[in-house]
């Protein structure tokens, strides 16, 4: 029995390397990464070139975080808690809040299929790949009610998010 699990554990764990003096490693079979590989979800087809770009564009004012994590996002592949991205843009009405419409703006057009979620999946996958922090470095969440908000919003700073992406793309 014990080498049937050593075996199984073998088999299921995935490594990562970030740099080359440490290896982190943690199991496939976390209930969190399942729920996120069962979304519906499909990235849209980008080129190195055009994945460099959207991250170039995004990382000055609206995102803060590692290339290879972005990476992840695109290619909905799992990340570690403390490597998550930060989605740093403030809300115009309310500069101490992150403006979490922008962020979910940005995912729907990162991702095929992003506007179909329903809330409870959106909140799940934007905890998994982000940090919400704001100025004073107070963590906040993503809730129902800004999720119903941004399908609702037709904002000139939602518009901002389209432009950046179709001059890239």
């Amino acid at each position: 029995m014990f080498c049937i699990s050593a075996i199984y554990f073998i088999l299921t764990r995935k490594r990562i390397r970030k740099r080359s003096d440490t290896l982190e490693v943690y199991t496939v079979n976390n209930p969190e990464i399942a729920k996120i590989k069962q979304l519906n979800l499909k990235p849209i087809p980008l080129t190195l070139g055009q994945t460099n770009a959207v991250f170039k564009a995004f990382s000055r004012k609206y995102l803060t975080g590692d290339y290879q994590t972005f990476q992840s996002l695109i290619l909905m592949e799992p990340v570690p808690a403390r490597s998550r991205l930060k989605w740093q843009d403030l809300s115009p009405k309310r500069p101490k809040q992150v403006n979490r419409q922008t962020l979910l703006e940005f995912l729907s057009h990162l991702l095929i299929g992003f506007e179909n979620l329903d809330n409870h999946q959106m909140i799940l996958f934007v905890e998994h790949y982000f940090i919400l922090k704001n100025t004073a470095g107070t963590e906040q969440h993503l809730s129902s009610k800004n999720i119903s908000d941004w399908r609702n919003n037709k904002s000139s700073y939602l518009k901002e998010i389209s432009s950046i992406f179709k001059a890239i793309l």
